[in-house]
């Protein structure tokens, strides 16, 4: 839980007052021991015999002063506990999301037709086949598009549908809220509201509760945890900073729709030998895909679950080195189960779904984290079997991932660069193809004004390659993050 900025400097404060109080007994108690040896000890002249002192800790004033001391410590101790309990157990965090894009080509779509098979006869057996990334052109950190174009006989809700369109979109206002039930139990839940256009009458806007957990911690060092609910996945590193106001940049990586989806189940979080050593797994209803892709959902349609797992060795590299406390991460994910939208063929009820096609993916990341500067990279490949009729949709994601550097400047100013790779294909039954081959080269800076406010702008420049003709889909985007 998050400690707002006035708690901040009440606890300073406190514990100021405190440390002040606590040091002027201690001093008070010095100074009169002091004063009552020098009283007890005889003024000897050169010439007097060197005679014993009375026993001082007879003297009943020695007594009286170390029970004041003790007395005087014990009423610090009750006020410190009084503040702790008088504490609010209820935290209130979130964010207003308000930016302006500009898309460049394609009108903001980030695939094409491949019509007649021209360029890949080899799909001609689909019906459509389609070239690119369809979430190529995002313009905000929920990892929305400037549109999902007019692909052929389908309906797809289309959040932003700006048709290529410059302008300014609300993207989300964000609310976090905490609560300690004890010392050991929180409770977090995480609401988006979300403003888009409504039409014949309808109201666009929608509401997204992404989390909504349970977490105990498990150990008296508060280094094991268990969360159930509606919890954050364990795949990977990018999840962790999903949200604009956790985020560097703005947007999200082009394997992020893989990564970053709440699931729904149960997690077990550690932190072994000092740190060092981090697992965490988990056993779920759903992927940890994101909502608005084609591989992941919530409420299970099968009865297989799936398993989730990280390992990760995190070293402590300045404080080796006796000079910073930077850090250096390195970690590998995996995940195994039965592949969301696919129903059981037979029922059996196994743990992996039984007849259900199994979807898995696995990956490494890396971090370098320091004090004004990070270094993060992620690569991943899975795949899915999908289903013939098109319900459950088939991926063969080959190695793909990013890399990607942030640096704080100065504390107001700071930039970022990525470089990424998405090579994928997605199959909708013998409908759809949807081949992939991007890469995105993404810049961007940030300016904070304070820790409440910081606006943010970047520049993604999409670049088909492996046979894909190249073609234009380019985005400017920006974001005024309001955080409290």
């Amino acid at each position: 839980m998050g400690i707002r900025a006035t708690d901040r400097r009440s606890m300073h404060r406190s514990s100021g007052i405190g440390a002040l109080f606590c040091s002027t007994g201690i001093a008070a108690a010095i100074l009169g021991l002091t004063r009552l040896a020098g009283a007890a000890e005889p003024d000897l002249a050169p010439s007097a015999p060197n005679l014993p002192g009375p026993d001082d800790s007879e003297d009943p004033r020695v007594d009286q002063l170390q029970q004041q001391v003790s007395d005087l410590s014990e009423r610090l101790k009750q006020a410190e506990e009084e503040r702790q309990k008088a504490k609010s157990p209820l935290t209130i965090h979130g964010y207003v999301d308000f930016g302006f894009f500009a898309p460049n080509g394609n009108h903001g779509v980030g695939f094409v037709e491949d019509v007649g098979n021209m360029q890949f006869p080899r799909y001609s057996n689909y019906s459509w086949t389609f070239l690119g990334d369809i979430l190529a052109t995002a313009v905000n950190s929920r990892g929305e598009v400037a549109s999902l174009g007019t692909a052929p006989l389908v309906n797809r809700f289309d959040s932003v549908n700006s048709d290529g369109a410059p302008g300014f979109i609300a993207n989300e206002v964000n609310l976090r809220l905490g609560y300690a039930v004890s010392d050991r139990i929180v409770l977090r839940t995480s609401l988006n509201f979300v403003p888009r256009s409504g039409r014949d009458f309808a109201l666009g806007d929608f509401i997204d509760v992404d989390v909504a957990e349970m977490e105990y911690v498990a150990t008296e060092d508060g280094n094991t945890s268990i969360f159930a609910g509606k919890i954050l996945p364990v795949f990977g590193i990018e999840y962790k900073e999903r949200k604009s106001d956790q985020r560097f940049g703005i947007t999200p990586s082009l394997v992020q729709r893989y990564t970053s989806g709440p699931q729904l189940g149960v997690k077990v979080r550690s932190k072994l030998l000092q740190g060092w050593l981090i697992l965490a797994g988990s056993v779920t209803n759903n992927s940890s895909g994101t909502e608005q892709f084609h591989f992941q959902s919530e409420i299970d349609k099968n009865s297989g679950k799936t398993l989730n797992g990280r390992l990760a060795v995190s070293v402590p590299v300045g404080s080796l080195l006796h000079y910073s406390d930077d850090r250096l991460e390195l970690g590998g994910s995996g995940e195994y189960g039965a592949q969301d939208w696919a129903p059981d063929l037979s029922r059996p009820y196994q743990v992996f779904g039984g007849d259900v096609g199994k979807i898995w993916f696995i990956g490494a990341d890396l971090q370098y984290l320091s004090t004004n500067f990070a270094l993060k990279a992620q690569v991943i490949k899975g795949k899915a079997p999908g289903t013939s009729d098109g319900v459950a949709w088939q991926l063969n994601l080959h190695t793909s991932g990013y890399v990607e550097f942030n640096w704080q400047v100065v504390p107001q100013f700071g930039f970022m660069a990525r470089v990424e790779q998405r090579d994928a294909f997605v199959g909708q039954g013998m409908e759809r193809a949807y081949l992939t081959k991007e890469r995105r080269y993404t810049g961007g800076v940030r300016y904070i004004f304070n820790p409440h406010m910081m606006v943010k702008a970047e520049y993604l420049h999409n670049q088909e390659y492996g046979g894909i003709a190249e073609f234009t889909n380019d985005i400017f985007t920006s974001s005024l993050v309001l955080a409290y």
